[in-house]
């Protein structure tokens, strides 16, 4: 078994847990404290000196976060040890693509996704706090702290490609963001901020509840091709603006000499790269309002189906205000953390009595802030597993809930925009 040595510790490496772009993250025992750690050894980092130093600021900067209460990893220390940058973490248990994969990837309770999306705002907002853009938010870099003792508990890890505003704006065209949650405005070379973080995550809330990535583009033409199909076009002004906007759309000119832009076809797109474009897509969605509509897949009776409906529906009202193209319009995570559907209060106001509110009202105390007995174990966790058996619910993907049209329209008709006014007011009390 090998060893890593740092000045106050010895690490006992017992598995590989992964590896990457710059080298491989390890199992290790720590042998002061007698309990695993994950350990991140960046090989012949010296090649890559600024990307580390970079990620070293921001860890140290993260040190002084409270990990837990912000729902980001826990950074231990850093050492060198022959040509090896060893960072070292708090072991984690899985990330949510492993356990996507794990279940068939099978879409997610929506109770689970607003858990999720709570912990991730909060270590979003501390993160714009810090003035840190993350830029790489997906599945794989969502870990579940430990499912067992506390369902949905997650913390953002992966800062390697993170940075410092001000830094990363100097950039010109930065080529930031894994594919599939890649913002609009990286896409087009527009200026941007911290929401290009916000952007990715709309896509993996898109994500946990379809069962598959919602804009799966194999190369960027792709990527706009899909997000548009769904959403439109992105404003004028916006193409207007964006450097990159001739890659992707064209303008056609009208008679009275004005002109509109259009998205390039994939054939014309073909014929000025010689790349073909591809159809990756396992749903095609003509509007993001076509979300509210996936299956369900448990069997309530119609007061709970209701329950379940709206607050679908209002999952949905949040994924529309991140997934904006323009930045300045998208919500910020300050913002959405008083949505309707993180609060919970329109579901409460409206659905208080039903077992899916009390669930759901558990399953997000239960991941956001757990708490402890005597033993030091996470109790409200069992309550949790007993009340809706959750070590044992299938959600089977043949199962499609027929919805009764009715339910769905009063469904809809409980959350019209008035029912946004107070989240609105909220925002924007000049506007009271």
């Amino acid at each position: 078994m090998s060893v890593l040595y740092s000045d106050t510790d010895e690490y006992d490496i017992s598995a590989v847990l992964g590896k990457g772009t710059f080298g491989e993250v390890m199992k290790c025992w720590k042998r002061t404290s007698g309990h695993y750690v994950a350990i991140k050894i960046l090989k012949n980092y010296h090649l890559w000196k600024g990307v580390i130093k970079c990620e070293l600021k921001i860890l140290r900067t993260l040190k002084s976060v409270d990990s837990d209460k912000f729902c980001i990893v826990h950074f231990l220390e850093s050492f060198t040890d022959d040509s090896k940058l060893c960072l070292v973490f708090e072991l984690l248990e899985q990330s949510l693509y492993e356990y996507q994969k794990q279940q068939k990837f099978v879409p997610l309770p929506i109770r689970h996704i607003r858990s999720i999306t709570k912990q991730v705002l909060i270590a979003l907002q501390k993160l714009k706090e810090l003035a840190i853009v993350h830029t790489d938010i997906k599945p794989e870099n969502i870990m579940l702290v430990e499912k067992a003792q506390f369902p949905f508990k997650v913390k953002l890890i992966d800062f390697g490609s993170a940075c410092f505003l001000p830094d990363i704006q100097q950039i010109k065209g930065p080529y930031i963001q894994s594919r599939f949650y890649r913002s609009p405005e990286i896409l087009l070379a527009l200026p941007f901020s911290e929401k290009v973080d916000m952007w990715s995550l709309g896509c993996v809330m898109a994500e946990l509840h379809l069962g598959f990535p919602i804009y799966p583009g194999t190369n960027e033409y792709d990527q706009i091709r899909y997000i548009t199909e769904t959403q439109g076009l992105p404003s004028d002004r916006l193409l207007e603006t964006a450097r990159k906007t001739h890659h992707f759309f064209k303008k056609v000119y009208q008679p009275n000499s004005t002109y509109q832009w259009r998205l390039k076809s994939v054939n014309e797109y073909q014929a000025e790269t010689m790349v073909k474009p591809l159809e990756t897509r396992a749903k095609i969605l003509n509007s993001l309002d076509q979300l509210a509509t996936n299956s369900t897949k448990t069997t309530f009776p119609d007061k709970e189906l209701k329950a379940e409906l709206f607050d679908q529906l209002t999952m949905v009202r949040l994924i529309k205000k991140i997934l904006t193209f323009d930045p300045r319009q998208r919500i910020s995570a300050r913002a959405a953390l008083k949505h309707p559907f993180i609060s919970m209060r329109k579901l409460k106001s409206k659905y208080k009595i039903t077992k899916y509110y009390n669930v759901a009202a558990l399953a997000i105390s239960v991941a956001v802030t757990p708490s402890k007995n005597a033993d030091g174990q996470f109790h409200c966790c069992q309550i949790f597993k007993e009340s809706w058996n959750l070590e044992n619910e299938q959600y089977k993907s043949d199962h499609t809930l027929q919805k009764p049209r009715a339910i769905e329209q009063q469904t809809a008709d409980d959350l019209d925009d008035s029912g946004m006014e107070e989240f609105e007011k909220e925002l924007n009390p000049q506007k009271s």
